[in-house]
């Protein structure tokens, strides 16, 4: 089979050349107008899946690096607000201090507690603080106010409830790293450390050997039942011993001092563990007996035995309550009794082997109050809602300073833990960023153009269409002599 080369073949072997060669100055063109080397896959398809690759991960790293910036922003805001609580709590700890000065009159003392309510309302609105719309700290439920306070008649906040949860709000800042952001306020304002119950008061009664389960604070009221004597004396109980006296004790905790002046039992003295000494006669069926402390025995002396002269050791019996006396439990003089609140199921474990005389021993449940507890008992008790005497206020109002330090203590180990995130998040955002850098001049050596180059390909190629288009103008013009 001959092969001709035939004027149709030579033109439309020219025109094709022309045609490839129009394309790849058009493709240096797009070069230019796009700086791109690569502007579809079959411009480089080896160097295709490294751009892919590095793209990707120019992708990821924006994502980490605006995660980073938002959570810096969340506990930046946090940590402000902290600060802001922290000195709350400074504030609140002097105005303990200048409280539990004796000195104080009622009314300053009440000027004070007007202070610590303001304080507490700005507490509690930190505590609700937000951060472009979500609240800081209700861990995951960023949609949910996290405390709700009740109040009382003069909007003073009675109560504040957490209806956040535990959990925290974290945020995926690498691959390997989540940092925490919304965190549970449970955690930072509620958090308990129960200590030994203190309490305060003149009974006798001390905190027990078991673990307490009561929160807050407490009122335990020691009171008294029956007195017996031993016998031998002839002394028994006075008609007003059940309710009028105020001697507690297993046998021998007081003792009652007789002397027959008579020697026939009709008149003598009588006195309550060393105190005064009180004149009696067999007439006498409810005569009141004071000791040097002021505890009172009423006692019949109507019996008493002709020329008895010494002591009679004494029991008196009582009973303990923890619920304002809906429930009671008699006295066992141990070293634990388990008292149990009726109407809420809390136990206080008191030793009761120490206990002397009737009263109210006011509890306060060390350790088990959140900071807004604090700070409402610490203004309760400057009002003294409970009724204290002079000493136990001042005594109740020094333990305020321990409390007020145990929650500040948690605030701030709040802060240092944000603050520690913020400067690891500084450090993992100045790495990404390099690997960023490094990223992004990949991408660029692999799918930019080089300016420079370029230039000359599009000159050497416009000269080599200008040479085609020559040609092919030549063998256009061939006529059928030629």
């Amino acid at each position: 089979m001959s092969f001709r080369v035939t004027p149709q073949v030579i033109l439309n072997s020219a025109l094709a050349n022309s045609s490839l060669e129009m394309s790849r100055l058009a493709d240096l063109q797009l070069q230019a107008s796009t700086g791109k080397r690569i502007n579809a896959p079959s411009d480089a398809p080896l160097d295709l899946s490294s751009l892919l690759a590095s793209k990707a991960q120019d992708l990821r790293l924006d994502t980490y690096l605006s995660n980073i910036n938002s959570a810096k922003s969340v506990l930046d805001t946090s940590v402000s607000s902290l600060q802001d609580a922290s000195n709350i709590l400074t504030k609140a700890k002097s105005l303990a201090i200048e409280a539990s000065n004796s000195s104080n009159t009622a009314e300053a003392q009440n000027s004070i507690a007007q202070e610590v309510d303001e304080l507490l309302a700005r507490l509690l609105d930190l505590a609700n603080t937000q951060s472009n719309g979500r609240y800081l700290y209700g861990g995951v439920a960023v949609d949910t106010k996290p405390f709700v306070e009740t109040t009382d008649s003069l909007g003073r906040i009675q109560s504040v409830t957490y209806q956040g949860v535990d959990q925290r709000g974290a945020m995926l800042i690498s691959p390997q790293h989540t940092v925490d952001t919304y965190y549970s306020g449970a955690q930072v304002f509620q958090t308990r450390n129960r200590q030994t119950t203190v309490y305060t008061g003149n009974t006798g009664a001390a905190a027990g050997t078991g673990t307490d389960t009561a929160l807050g604070q407490g009122t335990l009221q020691v009171r008294h039942t029956s007195t017996t004597f031993a016998p031998g004396s002839g002394v028994q109980a006075g008609a007003s011993s059940a309710a009028g006296d105020t001697i507690l004790g297993a046998s021998g905790t007081h003792k009652l001092t007789i002397v027959d002046t008579s020697g026939t039992g009709a008149a003598g003295t009588v006195s309550l563990d060393g105190g005064p000494a009180i004149a009696f006669t067999n007439a006498d069926t409810d005569l009141a007996v004071t000791n040097g402390s002021g505890d009172i025995v009423y006692v019949n002396t109507t019996a008493i035995a002709a020329g008895f002269n010494g002591t009679v050791d004494i029991t008196a019996n009582g009973t303990l309550s923890v619920d304002g006396g809906a429930s009671t439990v008699p006295i066992n003089f141990s070293a634990n009794q388990a008292i149990v609140d009726s109407q809420t199921g809390a136990i206080t474990n008191v030793a009761s082997s120490g206990i002397a005389r009737t009263g109210d021993a006011h509890l306060e449940y060390s350790g088990t109050s959140d900071v807004f507890q604090v700070l409402m008992a610490l203004r309760d008790d400057l009002r003294n809602t409970r009724g204290l005497s002079a000493t136990e206020q001042t005594a109740v109002l020094s333990s305020r300073i321990g409390e007020i330090d145990r929650v500040h203590a948690d605030v701030l180990r709040t802060v240092g833990e944000q603050s520690a995130s913020l400067q690891n998040m500084e450090s993992l955002s100045s790495h990404l960023q390099d690997v960023q850098v490094t990223a992004k001049k990949l991408i660029s050596e692999l799918e930019d153009a080089d300016v420079g180059q370029l230039v000359l390909k599009l000159q050497a190629q416009q000269n080599l269409l200008q040479a085609t288009f020559t040609a092919t103008s030549h063998v256009l013009n061939l006529s059928l002599l030629q």
